[in-house]
């Protein structure tokens, strides 16, 4: 493969994703947690050193370079938000196996 994959995932660091459990109170993991599970799933099952994957926390870090983000929230879209080489792919959740099929597809049109 030529080049490398870009994984943003853009979210708050420590605060927790929403849930429906039918009006019942639910707990929810961290956007963190979600991202290391997620880092950890691509770590075991892809080829990582073909990709560059990262968590930006849009309170902490510096989002000057990812406006297409600002963009996205303003426009509904629920964090985490996951971008693969610039264009969000995925809102609202980290699904390892949706991004590791896309990630597989883009993998060998290289």
């Amino acid at each position: 493969m030529s080049g490398e994959i870009t994984i943003d995932v853009f979210g708050i660091r420590n605060q927790a994703v929403g849930c429906n459990c039918n009006g019942k109170s639910c707990s929810s993991k961290t956007m963190d947690e979600m991202y290391r599970e997620f880092h950890t799933f691509l770590t075991k099952n892809m080829y990582t050193n073909q990709f560059k994957i990262q968590f930006i926390d849009i309170l902490m870090d510096d989002m000057e370079d990812y406006g297409y983000v600002i963009d996205a929230m303003n426009q509904g879209y629920s964090l985490p938000l996951t971008a693969i080489n610039g264009e969000i792919k995925f809102y609202g959740g980290i699904s390892n196996r949706m991004t590791a099929n896309l990630l597989r597809k883009l993998s060998r049109r290289r």
